[in-house]
């Protein structure tokens, strides 16, 4: 597999926040980097769940924030899409680590604009989700977090920690096929020809005025979509 020069996206891979969790995708960053690419896109829900304070940080979680400043201060764009698991990222040691942190990227690539984002707000009449997500999300909500005791915050890290280690993480509703491919069809309208989705923890590919794809989780595969930005080409592999 030639690399070099190519932008590589990956989604969902829900890095553990215990000690040593971050192993594999380190060590899958250091191949990466071998690869010389042009940028990586996370697109989301890079932890298990990620609160951007300090009072919650990890040695994993900082042993992979060490790894994105590697490989940015090499010259590899490292973007961050804020996933539904991503809380806080903004004026964060996050934002610090990476090249930068969105909510979408416009990635121009040949004839090709992709739009890369994490899709978990694609149904605009799931009413319920966008009020947790303000909820969650917002800056009484932040400052509530910043209140929390140190030893209060990490037991809740610790705890929660416990809970997901056991879920396989699997989504067990219906996959929305027709709400990405309405999603898709509206983007289109703005120039973008291909939409690339995390979130949903499967991997598809649906052709149409506008191609969708969705990322199949890093944590199940290890697989990324590289997409070449002389030619708009692209196609999933493994790192």
């Amino acid at each position: 597999m030639n690399g070099a020069g190519k932008i590589f996206v990956i989604g969902d891979s829900h890095i553990g926040l215990g000690d040593g969790a971050e192993r594999p995708v380190n060590a899958w960053l250091d191949r990466l980097a071998a690869l010389k690419p042009k940028a990586l896109y996370l697109n989301g829900d890079l932890f298990h769940y990620l609160i951007a304070h300090d009072k919650f940080r990890t040695s994993s979680v900082d042993r992979v924030m060490a790894k994105f400043r590697e490989l940015r201060d090499a010259g590899i764009g490292v973007h961050y899409v804020e996933g539904n698991r991503d809380f806080f990222l903004r004026h964060s040691f996050v934002e610090e680590a990476v090249t930068d942190v969105a909510f979408e990227y416009a990635v121009p690539a040949g004839t090709k604009k992709f739009l890369i984002i994490h899709g978990d707000m694609i149904n605009d009449r799931d009413w319920k989700y966008f009020f947790w997500r303000r909820a969650s999300k917002n800056p009484v909500t932040k400052f509530g977090v910043s209140m929390i005791p140190r030893k209060i915050a990490r037991n809740l890290v610790d705890g929660v920690e416990r809970k997901l280690a056991r879920s396989n993480f699997k989504h067990k509703t219906r996959i929305p096929v027709e709400l990405m491919e309405a999603y898709g069809k509206k983007r289109y309208r703005e120039g973008f020809t291909d939409v690339v989705f995390g979130h949903f923890h499967s991997k598809i590919v649906m052709p149409g005025r506008a191609t969708v794809r969705v990322l199949p989780p890093w944590y199940e595969s290890g697989e990324a979509l590289m997409i070449d930005p002389r030619t708009g080409d692209a196609e999933f592999v493994v790192v």
